[in-house]
């Protein structure tokens, strides 16, 4: 019987050895969903133009959103020039965002989140606006666009004029 144990492993070893594929025949794998370095735009040496991302999410109350409220904001509050006028709070910037509304119930508003150091002009903000919507945002959106966590957020506001 004890000799019978290293018969069966040797066998059991050259079933195994045929099994063995050399790596030129295996299959390569491409990973589906690479993850991209954004380069800060400030501090790299090279900047390229960062991508950014989209989303549609937004408080409970965005289905009420008066959309046309969110256009009035973007089109005749924001200050469009090319002076950083926006930022995250904290930041430099005079002002947070705009916002729009007919009555205290409901209210559009669009303005940038994150660190202190995110600041937008009012020409950027009219883009970001644009690329949200061109995400397929109705109502509420957010657009993600640096590496350090800077976002332009269109979202309900039940009050206008608390925060900008």
């Amino acid at each position: 019987m004890l000799f019978s144990i290293p018969i069966l492993l040797a066998c059991v070893g050259a079933v195994n050895a045929r099994k063995l594929v050399t790596p030129a025949v295996l299959p390569t794998v491409v990973d589906p969903d690479p993850i991209e370095f954004i380069p800060d735009p400030t501090t790299s040496p090279n900047p390229q133009v960062p991508q950014f991302v989209t989303d549609c999410n937004g408080s409970s109350m965005c289905p009420t959103l008066h959309v046309k409220a969110c256009d009035i904001a973007i089109n005749f509050k924001v200050i469009r020039d090319n002076n950083p006028n926006y930022g995250a709070e904290g930041s430099n910037a005079p002002r947070r965002g705009e916002c729009h509304g007919d009555a205290t119930d409901w209210g559009c508003g669009i303005l940038i989140q994150g660190p202190s150091n995110c600041t937008r002009t009012g020409n950027e903000m009219w883009i970001d606006y644009q690329d949200i919507r061109k995400g397929g945002c109705h109502h509420c959106g957010h657009k993600y666009w640096s590496d350090w966590g800077c976002v332009t957020t269109i979202d309900y506001f039940p009050v206008c004029g608390i925060w900008h």
